[in-house]
């Protein structure tokens, strides 16, 4: 099976519960700029992770598959 990326993931999960990426952001207390560029892979580090596992947590995305 091949592996899908965080971007990908989540546009299906967002799509799923009709939500947008700017909902998502405000969600989690992030602007709606800095979500695309996380998940773009644009931006690193220790508080990027953990943007990105709150993501997962939240959209329920099985983080073995990433």
């Amino acid at each position: 099976m091949p592996v899908h990326k965080l971007k990908e993931l989540v546009k299906i999960a967002l799509i799923r519960r009709g939500i947008s990426q700017a909902e998502l952001a405000k969600t989690i207390g992030i602007s709606p700029t800095y979500l695309p560029d996380i998940l773009n892979e644009n931006r690193s580090g220790k508080k990027v992770e953990d943007i990105k596992n709150q993501i997962t947590k939240l959209l329920e995305i099985d983080k073995e598959v990433i």
